[in-house]
């Protein structure tokens, strides 16, 4: 969108500061409004039929949430909860709704933000289906210090307060799955765990580790490279 738009956009609604692991959004409950991400971290995630969490996709500065219910006109799909102390800008529905038709180009911007996050979500999802766990952990890891990830002078921290069940659950695998493949790249020196933090020592390394090799069985986790596990 044009910058006369986005500055107009972000003086929408209301600013709201939400304290860490503050859910702000319900599954299940009617949209009254979207809120854009100023600063901080929020974690999306869905309650299953089974009851276990499973989690989404974090979303950081500049994404907006809870769009897609807003023009559904459906309840809410997932929940959203606070990584990290957070700035919002909490928009109401019709609010939001009037800024978009009287301004095209943040129609064509919102449009371009749920077409790429159905690029991601197709991605991942095929590869569920074609790579094995250890190189599905080493791409969701890679992911999160690229794009969250705090730059130290011993590699990346993830500081995005989130469990290992959780990165396991993001990567499509089991959280014992996870710790094997996590105790194999620490083995590789790709990453290694420091005051419960994950660190990426080697992020250039970790992400040739993420390129699918069905000649190399370590990214399997077993010794013959036409198993994958899962």
């Amino acid at each position: 969108m044009s910058v006369r738009t986005r500055v107009g956009f972000l003086e929408l609604g209301t600013a709201v500061t939400y304290r860490p692991r503050q859910k702000v959004i319900h599954q299940g409950e009617e949209s009254h409004h979207v809120l854009v991400l100023l600063e901080g971290l929020m974690k999306v995630f869905v309650d299953t039929e089974s009851g276990r969490p499973v989690l989404l996709g974090l979303r950081g500065r500049g994404d907006l949430l809870g769009e897609m219910s807003v023009l559904e006109g459906r309840r809410r799909s997932a929940n959203v909860m606070t990584c990290t102390p957070t700035q919002v800008r909490l928009i109401k529905n019709a609010q939001f709704r009037n800024f978009l038709d009287r301004h095209p180009d943040a129609w064509a911007a919102i449009a371009a933000s749920l077409s790429a996050r159905l690029h991601w979500a197709n991605n991942r999802r095929a590869e569920f289906v074609a790579c094995p766990a250890p190189v599905r952990v080493s791409r969701v890891l890679a992911e999160m210090a690229r794009r969250h990830g705090l730059r130290a002078s011993d590699g990346w921290t993830l500081d995005v307060c989130l469990t290992q069940a959780e990165i396991a659950s993001l990567a499509g695998v089991a959280l014992a799955t996870f710790e094997k493949a996590l105790q194999s790249l620490r083995d590789s020196g790709l990453v290694r765990r420091r005051a419960r933090r994950i660190v990426i020592t080697d992020l250039a390394g970790l992400a040739r580790f993420s390129v699918l090799n069905r000649q190399n069985p370590y990214q399997y986790g077993v010794r013959q490279a036409d198993v994958a596990q899962s």
